[in-house]
C-alpha cells in the first residue's frame, strides 16, 4: 500500500482538540456540496427547459417542410404545393425515412355575435403524429380528422375561446378570404387547447384537412406544405440541407419544371433557437462561479487543517519523510473532502430534481416563461462529467496548500502553539 495514502486515511478530519468535525472540514465539504448541487441543478433545468421548449415549436412546426414552387420570373411562391413523386423521390434518396405528410395553412377570422378574431386554420393528413395535439387539450377533444365528418370541427387555444367567449359544443363562423371572394362556414367547436407558447395559441386553431381543401377549391393531393417531422433533432440541418440539395438537382436535371425551396424549425423558429442558444452562456457562467466558489472553501479548509497538523507534519519530516510526501498527504486528505461533498451534493441534488420531476414544486409565470413550472431533466452523462471535473479540479488547485504543508521547517513546530 502507498504509504503516503495510508497515512492520509489514518489522520482524523477533526480539529486540533479532538472535536467531532473540524470547521475546515465542515467548510470544505459544504462548499463542494453546494457547488455540485447547484450544477447539477443548473444542467438539469436548462436541459429540460430547452427540451420543452423546442417540443412545443416543433410541436406546431414541422421540423423539415417544403414550401410551394418559387418562381424565378416574378421571384414569388406559390400559393399551394402538390404532394408529388418527385419530392417523395428526392426526400427517399436522401436517406430520410421519415413519412412525408401534407399540410394546409389558411388565414381566415373567427366571429362570434360580439367580437371577431384573426386566426391561421391549420389541417393536416393521416400521416401527421397528433400526440403534441392531444396532450395539449383541456377540454373537450381532438377530432378524429380522417373521418370527413368531422369537416366543420375545430379545437381553438384556450386564448381564443376566453376572448370570444366559447365552449367547447358552442358555433363560430369562420370567414375566408380565397382569390378576393369572402367564403363563410359555421364550423363546431370540438375542443379547446393551452400550449402557454402564446404567440401560436393567439392564432393556431386545428381544422379538417379536407374541409379547407374544399374551402381553397384544391384537391386531396393539394396544401401549402409537405411536412417531414420524424427526425432526430440533432439531424435536423442536415436533413434540411440534404433535401434541398436534392430538389434543387432534380430542378437542374429538369426532372421536374418547378423549384421547391426547403426551409426548418431553425429557420422559422430562430428568435427562439437565439433565445434558448443564450442559456449555455448562462450556464457556463454559472459552472465558473461554482468552480471558484468550491477552490475557495477548499483552499482555505485546507490551510485550516495545515494549521492543525503542524506538529505531525514536523514529525513526519522529522523521521525523513520527503517534502513530496507531505504534500502528497495533504492533497490524499482534500480529495477525501472532496469525495464527501460530492457524495452529499450528488445525493442532495439527485433529490430535488426527482421531487421537482414528480410533484413541480416550483411553478412559473406561463406568460414569460412559456411554462407553468421549472422543468428538469436528468442528464447523467452531463452529471458525470460535472464529478469528474470537480474532482480534476480540485487536484490542481489544492497543490497550493499542500506546498506549504511541505515547506513547514521541523525544527520550528516544536516552537509552534
Amino acid at each position: 500500500m502507498n504509504l503516503q495514502l495510508w497515512i492520509s486515511h489514518k489522520l482524523k478530519l477533526t480539529g486540533s482538540e479532538g472535536s467531532s468535525v473540524s470547521t475546515g472540514v465542515v467548510i470544505a465539504v459544504a462548499g463542494v456540496a453546494l457547488a455540485l448541487i447547484i450544477m447539477e441543478l443548473t444542467l438539469a433545468v436548462v436541459i429540460g427547459f430547452k427540451h420543452e421548449i423546442a417540443s412545443k415549436l416543433t410541436g406546431f412546426d414541422a421540423k423539415v417542410f417544403v414550401e410551394p414552387a418559387y418562381d424565378p420570373a416574378s421571384n414569388s411562391l406559390e400559393d399551394y404545393i402538390e404532394m408529388s413523386p418527385v419530392i417523395e423521390q428526392a426526400a427517399a434518396g436522401t436517406g430520410i425515412a421519415a413519412p412525408l405528410s401534407l399540410t394546409l395553412k389558411q388565414p381566415g377570422i373567427l366571429k362570434t355575435d360580439n367580437d371577431f378574431s384573426g386566426v391561421v386554420f391549420v389541417g393536416h393528413d393521416s400521416r401527421h403524429d397528433t400526440t403534441f395535439e392531444r396532450s395539449n387539450i383541456i377540454d373537450g377533444a381532438l377530432p378524429d380528422y380522417s373521418d370527413k365528418s368531422t369537416a366543420n370541427e375545430i379545437v381553438i387555444s384556450q386564448t381564443a375561446a376566453d376572448a370570444l367567449g366559447l365552449t367547447v359544443g358552442d358555433k363560430v363562423y369562420s370567414c375566408f378570404f380565397i382569390d378576393g371572394k369572402l367564403k363563410t362556414r359555421r364550423h363546431s367547436v370540438a375542443g379547446i387547447y393551452r400550449s402557454d407558447l402564446g404567440e401560436y395559441d393567439n392564432v393556431v386553431v386545428y381544422a379538417s384537412l379536407h374541409g379547407l381543401q374544399k374551402i381553397a377549391g384544391v384537391d386531396s393531393l393539394t396544401g401549402t406544405r409537405i411536412e417531414i417531422s420524424d427526425i432526430p433533432d440533432e439531424s435536423i440541418d442536415a436533413a434540411s440541407g440534404a433535401l434541398a440539395d436534392a430538389l434543387a438537382g432534380a430542378y437542374h436535371s429538369r426532372r421536374t419544371e418547378k423549384y421547391y425551396p426547403v426551409s426548418d424549425i431553425h429557420q422559422t423558429g430562430a428568435i427562439y433557437f437565439n433565445w434558448l442558444s443564450l442559456l449555455d452562456t448562462n450556464v457556463v457562467v454559472i459552472f465558473v462561479l461554482m468552480l471558484c466558489v468550491a477552490a475557495f472553501t477548499l483552499v482555505s479548509s485546507l490551510f485550516m487543517i495545515i494549521l492543525d497538523r503542524i506538529r505531525t507534519i514536523g514529525l513526519l519530516r522529522a523521521l525523513g519523510l520527503p517534502r513530496s510526501g507531505v504534500r502528497n498527504i495533504f492533497t490524499y486528505m482534500g480529495m477525501r473532502l472532496v469525495g464527501l461533498g460530492l457524495l452529499i451534493g450528488n445525493i442532495a441534488a439527485i433529490a430535488l430534481l426527482f421531487v421537482q420531476q414528480k410533484v413541480r414544486l416550483v411553478s412559473l409565470d406561463p406568460e414569460m416563461y412559456y411554462l407553468r413550472y421549472v422543468p428538469v431533466e436528468f442528464n447523467w452523462v452531463g452529471f458525470i462529467a460535472i464529478n469528474i471535473g470537480i474532482v480534476v479540479a480540485a487536484w490542481a488547485i489544492m497543490i497550493v496548500p499542500a506546498m506549504s504543508a511541505a515547506r513547514v521547517d521541523p525544527a520550528k513546530t516544536m516552537h509552534f502553539e
